[in-house]
């Protein structure tokens, strides 16, 4: 719903400054909240702070604004001299800030065309008409809705980072094109953004507090029986990078425990320490199912139950590399995408052969960049045209100021009959 200056609800958006998703989007009172906009890992490329740099050594070095030309700096090792210079496969600052340009991005495939980041018409009327307003994909009634504001699409900007805005709307994207489809992924569990970093906070409580802590941890997954799932996909966030954790887990017939994969486009973040933190999530959780007496819900045989931390296994996985040091959300969407597409109905080692440095081309991954700024002008443009009067919808914007569209609003729930 949206709530104008007043106070008073109008529709499914309202104003950006009005806040309601309240602790980096974590559960209250046993309910999931939406993803919101406003609780961001760290900041778009166009609003980090030239005079930040890497703060090492402090937990919320994370949550820093820095600039790009450091990020830049500090990724430059991993990239190979011929890969470094990729930068100029995007138009120069100057270049692109000249008036009625569009972005060409060249990707560096003899093979592939290059594609066109262009502010289309449509665009620019919506940026004069919902600037100012907020929507919730795919709709305010669904619990794991994303709340989402015209600015958001910025982090969409070529060089820039995304956000956990752009990563948790794209992952429900994908849920809800998988429905659309009656393909089911009932067997799919995802974790939004959020989720890893208080993965860390309660890993981090010592020994003596730990199974209490995890009691009220367990709001991230109520009503969900982890080792029920098929697959488990953990987005990471951290030390400005992403990267993708899955948990693979094993049927009743299968001689092995669950297999925890680590999928990272540029090998940064430390397998070891995600593995060692999702082993202490899967070994807690057992032993909360079995306190509960709910062990015997679990798909997973018993003998391998009985001695589960024994027989958790890992996995770093070869994929493709990206080319820059600002493409990693995009990468790990790609992952998820990929994966939910050809992942056999239960990972086994010898499964392992789907992935590998040609599992797909970098370009791919790169190009959803586009795809996904082209599906949030869509998805924004359709939400105002059903909520908003004529004359403010950006199919016939004619100058309507943002202050009219949000008075003119029309709230269906309070439509009659």
């Amino acid at each position: 719903m949206v709530v104008d200056t007043s106070g008073k609800e109008t529709s499914h958006f309202r104003h950006c400054n009005n806040e309601t998703i309240k602790d980096k989007g974590e559960p209250k009172g046993g309910r999931r909240l939406r993803s919101s906009s406003r609780n961001e890992p760290f900041q778009c490329a166009t609003n980090l702070s030239k005079n930040d740099a890497f703060n090492d050594g402090k937990k919320s070095r994370a949550a820093s604004s820095i600039s790009a030309a450091n990020i830049g700096k500090s990724l430059s090792r991993f990239f190979a001299p011929e890969v470094k210079e990729t930068r100029q496969a995007i138009q120069s600052d100057d270049s692109r800030s000249k008036k009625g340009q569009p972005i060409v991005l060249d990707d560096d495939d003899d093979d592939d065309e290059p594609y066109v980041l262009e502010k289309t018409e449509q665009e620019k009327k919506l940026a004069e008409c919902a600037k100012d307003a907020k929507m919730y994909y795919p709709s305010s009634d669904d619990p794991e809705s994303v709340e989402i504001c015209y600015s958001d699409i910025d982090c969409l900007a070529p060089e820039s980072y995304l956000t956990s805005t752009i990563m948790n709307f794209y992952i429900r994207y994908l849920k809800q094109q998988a429905s659309l489809a009656n393909r089911s992924l009932s067997e799919y569990h995802f974790f939004n953004t959020y989720f890893y970093k208080k993965l860390q906070e309660a890993v981090s409580v010592k020994q003596s507090d730990r199974a209490a802590f995890f009691v009220k941890f367990r709001r991230w997954w109520k009503g969900v029986n982890i080792f029920q799932k098929t697959y488990v996909l953990i987005p990471v966030h951290e030390d400005l990078h992403w990267s993708l954790i899955i948990i693979c887990i094993p049927d009743k017939g299968d001689e092995s425990g669950p297999i925890i994969l680590h999928l990272d486009s540029l090998s940064l973040h430390s397998s070891r320490s995600l593995f060692d933190n999702i082993k202490s999530f899967l070994i807690e959780e057992k032993n909360y199912l079995d306190q509960e007496h709910m062990s015997s819900d679990v798909s997973i045989a018993d003998r391998i139950w009985n001695c589960l931390p024994r027989r958790i296994e890992t996995q770093v996985i070869t994929v493709p590399q990206q080319r820059n040091d600002y493409d990693c959300g995009l990468f790990v969407l790609y992952f998820i995408e990929r994966f939910i597409e050809e992942a056999p109905e239960r990972l086994k080692k010898k499964n392992l052969a789907m992935f590998g440095k040609q599992w797909f081309k970098p370009s791919e991954a790169s190009s959803l960049r586009v795809k996904i700024r082209k599906l949030l002008v869509e998805e924004l443009t359709n939400s105002i045209d059903r909520n908003y009067s004529p004359k403010c919808s950006p199919s016939s914007f004619s100058g309507t100021s943002p202050t009219e569209c949000a008075e003119t609003a029309k709230d269906p729930d309070l439509t009659t009959a």
